[in-house]
């Protein structure tokens, strides 16, 4: 029986399979159309970002299920796993109203209805750790898109750390925390944005390279593999 996991919570533990899966598709980049007044035809400029994507999974009732539980989890935003894809997950937000009345009536299906963030993201986190040398080379296999990591970095001085192309001043007391997606720096949590100069890094599919201008006793890199 196929399923689906929300928030952590397995449709089948709720009493709800899915009877057909949903196809999902490659998010489109979004592409604005440029019109320029004597010319023929538009001018087309990518934005180098990618629309988010609607799925809708139809679901059917296997046994009497509670229906307070099943309103409060099939609810706002959160994290899609697909028991066919068990490995890589959705950020997704629920935008249809679910037919409750079916439920309670034990009609078998209903259907459910998702906009997908455009990017799948492996359920595996995975974690590089160095403790000396200032130039590290690392490969990232299978992932199709950039990423965005989690950094925490040990030192007691200034450090110029470099990702790639991208080169950020830290003013370090003991350690620093970068968090990539949220475009955020802390220790202890509480904000250390002060203490930081310059973008936030991406990972990119394949080779990364890291140089490192400074003494540092440990650099730890947390990543997920993305998929677009």
């Amino acid at each position: 029986m196929n399923y689906f996991i929300f928030n952590g919570e397995n449709s089948k533990d709720k009493g709800i399979i899915i009877t057909k899966m949903p196809q999902i598709s490659k998010a489109a980049k979004r592409i604005e159309k440029i019109t320029i007044p004597g010319r023929n035809g538009v001018l087309h400029q990518d934005e180098g970002t990618y629309e988010t994507i609607v799925i809708q999974i139809q679901c059917a009732i296997i046994e009497k299920c509670n229906i307070h539980e099943i309103k409060k989890w099939l609810n706002g935003e959160g994290d899609l796993i697909l028991s066919n894809s068990p490995d890589i997950f959705y950020k997704a937000n629920i935008i249809n109203q679910v037919d409750y009345t079916s439920i309670v009536n034990l009609i078998h299906e209903f259907p459910l209805e998702l906009d997908l963030q455009p990017f799948a993201y492996s359920i595996e986190k995975y974690k590089k750790i160095y403790t000396k040398g200032q130039t590290h080379i690392f490969n990232i296999p299978d992932a199709t898109i950039d990423m965005l990591p989690y950094i925490k970095i040990e030192s007691n001085e200034k450090i110029n750390l470099t990702i790639n192309n991208e080169t950020m001043i830290l003013n370090i007391d003991g350690y620093i925390e970068l968090d990539c997606e949220l475009l955020v720096a802390h220790k202890n949590y509480e904000s250390a944005d002060e203490k930081v100069k310059g973008n936030f890094f991406k990972l990119i599919p394949g080779l990364n390279k890291i140089d490192i201008l400074g003494n540092y006793t440990r650099l730890e890199i947390v990543y997920r593999k993305a998929y677009l």
